[in-house]
């Protein structure tokens, strides 16, 4: 407690009290006030009981008002929550704008009663936003199968729930029995989910033309089904995107790794949901494989020395580790990894490291952190890393326009030496297409593509090269691959 002789005061200009003044953005976060001055609105800088100050732009002429009274009101959202007169005593500059001060002449602020107005009609623009009925724009079809959807995980939740409990730890085999359990709901589930993937696709297409319907829907699914799928490591991480974009390295080595990750029976089976929904991921890294392996073999009976290759958006690159898993390869490989995400390249190259020393300087890895905008520009990209045999990407077209793929495809072949090619991988648009799992279960939003749509990406490659479409055993995705003549 301060004894009186301890209360100083203030010094200089601190000697004459002034009402305590509020920052307007930071006080009323959700709803910002505005005073309206000679029928224009304004943004309030701060308030206090007897005065405020508010933002202008600098084409507007407040000194020839100073001192004047000038009616005024203050409005919180549609609401009116102050009517005055006021005079204007200060205009500064303030990062391009104007300040302006003005002192209240009639009437004063009552700061908690405008805080609870703020509070109040925060509370119902939140409750107008969120809670929103919007089920009304879901198709009814749609409810019926989101519902099916719901049921069916709910009881291989309650099924695997009843085994854990009758056989507790300690029980004689009872992981791989509990893994058995697990393979077989599983098995069971997925032939009816991928009914549901199809179903939905039928009512997505049926909706795309209308935005409201499609964004009720997205919403639908995310709060309905996508919670019972959220134990499953992969759904959480393809749903939440924590480094900040889709189909990171990490959910990679989900589909490539395919082990029961979690900790419960269910959290386990959702897992593996996910990756039998993702088996197209491991089909097209091995297709990948397959072709680096027969590219290469093709090159070294033509004589050729060495074999160049550049990986766009290579995250973990984990079929060039497989590839280099060959006991001797057929000619000098140099492989140059690219991507944005340098965890990923870290991850590719401490996959492929091993082998590399395993293979006695028969391959070089070299590993490139590149933006995303760089990947666009490959001209400039591979300006300094020279043609290439081998230039592909799987993950990366995806997520192009139509104009931007095709002059993505036309960039790279510019970069092939004679005889080399192109592979680009991308999603394909069938009637069982992934489109609505990803889209509005994860909200992976992809382009999906026709065999015509992917040889249409080569249309301003010359006519002597060969271009061809070749589909993974899944039906999920298909690879364009383009080969320049020698």
């Amino acid at each position: 407690m301060k004894h009186y002789e301890e209360l100083t005061g203030g010094e200089g200009k601190r000697v004459f009290y002034r009402a305590e003044r509020f920052k307007a953005s930071v006080l009323m976060q959700n709803t910002s006030p505005k005073i309206n001055v000679q029928n224009e609105s304004f943004e309030i800088f701060d308030m206090s009981m007897s005065g405020l100050s508010f933002l202008s732009s600098t084409k507007n002429i407040w000194d020839d008002n100073l001192e004047q009274n000038i009616p005024l009101t203050l409005k919180l959202g549609v609401n009116d929550i102050f009517q005055g007169t006021g005079k204007i005593k200060r205009v500064e500059a303030v990062n391009n704008q104007q300040k302006i001060a003005l002192e209240l002449t009639d009437g004063f602020l009552n700061i908690p009663e405008i805080l609870e107005k703020h509070d109040e009609i925060s509370l119902q623009e939140t409750l107008n936003t969120e809670m929103k009925d919007l089920t009304s724009l879901v198709p009814n079809d749609y409810k019926q199968l989101i519902a099916d959807a719901v049921f069916l995980l709910r009881s291989v939740k309650s099924t695997l729930e009843k085994f854990e409990s009758e056989t507790p730890v300690g029980f004689p085999r009872r992981d791989e029995r509990l893994r058995d359990v697990i393979l077989a709901c599983e098995q069971k589930a997925f032939e009816k989910w991928q009914e549901f993937y199809m179903s939905g696709n039928d009512v997505i297409r049926s909706i795309e033309h209308d935005q409201e319907a499609v964004k009720a829907t997205k919403l639908y699914t995310e709060s309905v089904l996508m919670p019972e799928l959220m134990p499953g490591k992969n759904w959480d991480r393809s749903y939440t995107k924590p480094l900040g974009y889709p189909g990171d390295f990490q959910i990679m080595n989900f589909f490539y790794n395919l082990s029961l990750e979690g900790d419960t029976a269910y959290e386990k089976f959702c897992h593996q949901l996910g990756n039998s929904t993702g088996q197209f991921i491991s089909c097209r890294m091995n297709m990948v494989k397959q072709a680096i392996a027969k590219l290469a073999a093709d090159a070294a009976a033509r004589g050729e020395t060495s074999f160049d290759v550049a990986n766009l958006g290579c995250g973990p690159a984990q079929e060039v580790s497989n590839y280099l898993k060959a006991e001797r390869l057929p000619l000098q490989m140099n492989f140059t990894l690219i991507d944005q995400d340098h965890d990923a390249l870290s991850c590719a190259y401490e996959n492929a490291f091993p082998e590399v020393s395993r293979l006695k300087g028969q391959v070089k890895v070299n590993c490139l952190n590149a933006s995303f905008i760089e990947f666009l520009s490959a001209g400039k990209l591979f300006k300094n890393l020279g043609k290439q045999d081998l230039i592909y990407t799987v993950g990366l077209v995806d997520y192009l326009s139509p104009h931007r793929a095709k002059r993505f495809m036309t960039d790279l072949y510019a970069n092939l030496n004679p005889g080399g090619s192109v592979i680009i991988g991308n999603m394909r648009e069938s009637g069982s297409s992934l489109e609505w799992v990803l889209d509005y279960v994860t909200d992976w939003k992809l382009e999906y593509r026709t065999e015509n749509e992917m040889l249409a990406m080569a249309d301003n490659i010359e006519a002597q090269a060969k271009k061809e479409v070749v589909p993974d055993s899944t039906g999920h995705c298909h690879l364009l691959i383009v080969t320049k003549p020698e």
